[in-house]
């Protein structure tokens, strides 16, 4: 597994070894380097290709690098994986752009809105180069907005969740309470990521909740969770290319591998609100 140590990797590692799975992992706060390290695949029946340059903010200032790694190193694994005869999957993200129906299909045309999107769409293309003309089995999972405990501070849910358990905060501000995101919680992408193993042939597939919340939802949810009230605003601060309203059309995955989303929203919420107050 690469980026094992990661806010998703670390959930799924937990999963699969309690399932009795051994592990080995392949990240940089491991020493490991997608772009000159070889993968420890004697052995391997599977590999998760999870490690990635991901927040978004950062993918404006640095395109070039978000490319390198997340294109490049995507290729290096594939064809590591080609040459052990290894299958494999790897965790996409949401690639369709401003503009896309609700909910979207994968075969709706992809349209990146930022440069990770753009670095994975990419690594996409390589996947499906290698499964279509190798012969691998690579199956694709288009993660859309993923959260639950354990995730970085600097993501939008935690810096909520933050906010509503701290009692020096009196008032809860984000940039933007306009767009509306399919949130997916990790415990449900971990499963979908699971289905994959012993897949023929792979694809694409849209991994979400199959609905789309606003961010004053969250704020409402992790409010309840915490057993609080507080006031909400924004600073009026819209990205780049930003799309307002994003669900997954989830059925393909559900079609391949009977896999659905088990965790609920205010379920989802709690989880996190209770992962804040632990830290």
């Amino acid at each position: 597994m690469t980026g094992e140590t990661g806010f998703v990797g670390r959930r799924l590692a937990t999963r699969l070894e309690a399932l009795g799975v051994e592990i080995v992992g392949f990240s940089r706060s491991n020493g490991g380097d997608l772009l000159t390290g070889a993968l420890p695949l004697e052995g391997a029946g599977h590999v998760f290709h999870l490690g990635a340059l991901s927040f978004v903010p950062d993918s404006w200032t640095d395109p070039a690098n978000y490319h390198l790694v997340n294109t490049h190193g995507t290729v290096r694994v594939l064809d590591q994986c080609r040459r052990a005869g290894v299958p494999m999957t790897f965790i996409s993200t949401f690639v369709y752009g401003a503009g896309a129906p609700v909910p979207v299909s994968e075969d709706f045309p992809p349209r990146p809105a930022n440069p990770y999107a753009w670095s994975k769409l990419a690594a996409e293309d390589a996947c499906r180069f290698f499964a279509g003309n190798f012969g691998m089995d690579v199956t694709v999972l288009r993660l859309f907005n993923a959260y639950g405990p354990g995730q970085k501070d600097s993501f939008l849910i935690p810096t909520i969740a933050r906010q509503a358990i701290d009692p020096s905060v009196k008032e809860i501000v984000v940039a933007d309470l306009a767009p509306r995101r399919d949130f997916v919680h990790v415990d449900d992408v971990v499963e979908a990521m699971i289905s994959t193993i012993g897949m023929s042939g792979g694809g694409t597939y849209n991994v979400g909740s199959g609905r789309s919340y606003s961010i004053g939802d969250v704020i409402a949810a992790c409010l309840k969770a915490a057993g609080t009230s507080k006031p909400y605003s924004d600073r009026g601060e819209r990205r780049e290319n930003e799309v307002m309203d994003v669900i997954a059309d989830i059925s393909a995955l559900t079609a391949a591998t009977g896999w659905r989303p088990q965790i609920g929203f205010e379920q989802g919420m709690k989880s996190v609100i209770e992962a804040q107050a632990i830290c």
